[in-house]
């Protein structure tokens, strides 16, 4: 088993980032003289993205090994737009002009289609064609919960090299499956996570920002998720993708080396994603048998909402109903396993759906009248 180094950064961003490096055998043991690099940020929002000094420290370090080219490269969900203001609003595009470098935005990028290595649920993923220009892929996650895999890390990461509705699709099918596949096709080279201000009680976005002045690094971006679940007070069963990589590859996290940092002295319980006061108050929740995900799911997607619903909405998640006295308003089936044979007057599909799903649904509700199912693509 493989290296996962934990060093605070009471030094410096860039000293933190050295000694982590140096931990697992230093920079030069991932990058070479003529190397066309990605770094592989998380941006998806203005709060909760990869900490920029983090980035340009690493900039700095490989112009020391004369690699030949560095790009950055990331898409987030939503539409290219998205993708262009935070990369503004972050200091990304000041970053990339200070450096001479190309920041790829892959929500506009041309998709290769490539065979799924050891397939657990798809055969074929459609990759942006920069990170087959890579020849080494960093990649630089922030620490955060996730409102549909309990964390986001480095495994969860790599989701943003898809291209086009890859993503949706990827909760259409099973998100967490997915991931598993999509991590048994790409591989990154590094995987540097940005402990450094987090983000709990929600995310990706919309949650509450701590700071743990943390940096890791790992070769194995599941080996790296798994000392990043202990730190922040995750049990593996608690992250569905991580739990059926380990299982279909055969890790032994007991043998994972931690170097720098014990875990128990950097170890902090991150708030995880609950009700509080997220959901409005025109829905009435019935979840008799739901799993976290969709439950997670539809917390995010009412963050995103901006005065929705127009009337009161009974919202089924899982398989058995919750048939007690309804309110009297629309029904809503949010997710994959509510019955087929049950009439609703807006069905998302999903597993668990995609965030903006919610939001969409309800605007052509108030537009066109009920909808009978609106798959989330």
């Amino acid at each position: 088993m493989g290296k996962v180094s934990l060093v605070k950064t009471h030094r410096g961003i860039k000293e933190g980032l050295s000694d982590a490096l140096d931990l697992i055998g230093g920079l030069g043991c991932y990058v070479t003289h003529g190397d066309r690099v990605m770094l592989k940020p998380n941006l998806n929002g203005i709060e909760g993205c990869t900490n920029r000094q983090l980035v340009e420290s690493l900039i700095q370090l490989l112009s020391d090994f004369s690699v030949r080219k560095v790009f950055i490269a990331e898409s987030t969900f939503g539409d290219k737009n998205a993708t262009n203001m935070f990369f503004h609003k972050t200091g990304y595009s000041e970053l990339a002009r200070k450096y001479g470098i190309e920041l790829f935005n892959l929500n506009e990028s041309e998709a290769v289609e490539v065979k799924v290595a050891k397939p657990l649920l798809l055969e074929k993923l459609r990759i942006a064609k920069e990170v087959y220009e890579a020849d080494r892929i960093i990649n630089l996650p922030n620490m955060k919960v996730h409102y549909a895999t309990g964390i986001t890390l480095a495994m969860k990461n790599l989701k943003g090299l898809l291209v086009g509705n890859e993503k949706r699709h990827f909760h259409e099918v099973g998100l967490d499956k997915a991931i598993v596949d999509l991590n048994n096709t790409i591989r990154p080279h590094l995987n540097v996570v940005d402990a450094i201000s987090c983000m709990e009680r929600m995310g990706p976005r919309g949650g509450d920002i701590i700071n743990l002045d943390l940096i890791m690094a790992g070769e194995d971006a599941a080996e790296v998720d798994c000392i990043g679940c202990a730190v922040m007070g995750y049990a593996i069963d608690e992250v569905r993708h991580l739990k059926y990589f380990i299982e279909a590859n055969g890790i032994d996290i007991g043998k994972i080396n931690v170097v720098g940092e014990r875990i128990e002295d950097v170890r902090h319980p991150f708030k995880k994603v609950t009700m509080g006061s997220i959901v409005p108050g025109k829905f009435k929740i019935r979840d008799k048998n739901a799993c976290s995900s969709c439950m997670n799911a539809f917390l995010l997607s009412c963050s995103l909402l901006d005065g929705e619903p127009a009337r009161f909405a009974d919202v089924y998640m899982g398989s058995i109903l919750d048939e007690s006295e309804t309110s009297g308003g629309m029904s809503i089936a949010f997710g994959n396993c509510c019955p087929d044979d049950r009439a609703f007057d807006i069905r998302i599909r999903g597993c668990p759906p995609f965030p903006f799903a919610l939001k969409e649904s309800l605007k052509r509700d108030a537009d066109q009248g009920p909808i009978l199912d609106f798959a989330s693509r």
